[in-house]
């Protein structure tokens, strides 16, 4: 999101995602708490956006696997916070778009500063299913969810 910009047209539905983009998106990116990705029509309608945010999980909060494994007692990930789609642009493959944008941003990101993975928190059973769907895994013991941003082999897994 450029300075200026905001994401006062964006309507996706979801009361939570609409909300925090009209209440907190430019906040958000001004203060730089996150940084807002925005998907803009030809004409300059937000037609999708998404954030990133530095994140840490306590050990203490994962009940085991792959996470867990070999981790300092803060584990260092990166947090898609928000997600959101405007409804005249669903179903035609944005939200997977901008997920693997935020993927690869996040991959990006972690070979520079060390992350282990890309938390999120689905906010209903739809979001959910989603986030699986494209290999999210639920963080044991959490309603969180996770995707491996590190490849490097691993004997265990």
């Amino acid at each position: 999101m450029e300075p200026g910009e905001d994401l006062a047209d964006f309507h996706c539905g979801v009361p939570l995602i609409d909300e925090w983009a009209h209440t907190r998106a430019t906040s958000a990116a001004k203060h730089g708490t996150a940084v807002v990705y925005v998907s803009r029509t030809t004409a300059g309608d937000t037609a999708g956006f998404y954030t990133l945010s530095s994140y840490a999980v306590e050990r203490s909060r994962v009940l085991g696997g792959w996470l867990r494994r070999n981790t300092p007692d803060r584990i260092p990930a990166i947090l898609l916070g928000m997600l959101g789609v405007a409804l005249p642009y669903r179903g035609e493959g944005l939200g997977w778009r901008l997920l693997q944008d935020a993927i690869a941003r996040a991959r990006a990101a972690s070979e520079q500063i060390g992350a282990r993975a890309l938390i999120v928190d689905p906010y209903d059973d739809s979001a959910e299913s989603f986030y699986a769907h494209f290999g999210f895994q639920e963080i044991p013991g959490t309603d969180s969810m996770y995707l491996r941003l590190v490849w490097r082999p691993d004997p265990e897994t």
